[in-house]
């Protein structure tokens, strides 16, 4: 049996909760699947460092810190940018400060309150949840996923894909979506690493340090400063 729905979303992490509430904003009766049990999974893991999420500074200051990008891209963050993030916080009841570095982050220092008010907001907004749905095939305008109770089709009349990268498969990010887009002949970019790390041998002197993050530095790299924090890991940093 296939279920007519007004608004998909696949994937629960901030991009796909934010197409959620714009999609709900505009009138649209939304619903929400995600694979993992609960969602917002890797944006919880990226608040244990204290969530940062903007950088409080002049628009065109920071467009600088992108890559030159196509226009689409750039009208993007002229419409949401710096401050419109901080607002957008601010009215999740989170309260907010600017680091020395110009980075944003809410007092609270992690993601679950913000992401907690953010889920009750979007359930004030008739938004509707599934967890356990795991995309697997799309036929025709039907969106088959695999779920506990058996197979499951919805046939939206819009569909946003949030699914992330393939960068952390324990969290969501697997990236087998791509394959079901090419299949259907929609081309893709290739997934690439957006951040590296750097593998240091460590003498058994510093293993009670691994897990622990070193804030209030300065990266150098020939001309490039960044002010930021590391981590530091087993295999380095």
């Amino acid at each position: 049996m296939t279920h007519n729905v007004d608004a998909l979303v696949i994937g629960a992490g901030p991009s796909g909760l934010m197409a959620a509430e714009t999609l709900a904003a505009s009138g649209r009766k939304v619903v929400v699947v995600d694979a993992k049990p609960s969602f917002g999974r890797k944006f919880l893991m990226a608040g244990k460092s204290g969530l940062n999420i903007t950088k409080d500074e002049p628009l065109d200051q920071f467009l600088t810190n992108f890559a030159p990008q196509e226009d689409t891209f750039l009208n993007c963050l002229r419409d949401f940018g710096p401050e419109q993030v901080q607002i957008w916080a601010q009215g999740l009841h989170q309260d907010i400060f600017t680091g020395s570095s110009g980075r944003v982050f809410p007092k609270a220092m992690k993601a679950s309150p913000l992401l907690r008010a953010w889920l009750a907001r979007l359930v004030s907004m008739d938004v509707e949840f599934r967890t356990r749905h795991k995309w697997t095939k799309w036929i025709d305008n039907d969106f088959v996923f695999e779920t506990p109770d058996g197979q499951f089709r919805l046939s939206p009349k819009v569909t946003v894909l949030a699914l992330g990268g393939a960068s952390w498969a324990r969290l969501g990010s697997d990236g087998v979506w791509a394959k079901l887009l090419s299949d259907r002949g929609i081309s893709t970019t290739d997934f690439a690493p957006s951040n590296v790390g750097l593998q240091v041998e460590w003498s058994t002197h510093m293993q009670k340090h691994f897990g622990k993050p070193v804030k209030g530095i300065a990266l150098t790299s020939g001309a490039e400063v960044s002010r930021g924090e590391i981590v530091i890991s087993a295999k380095g940093i």
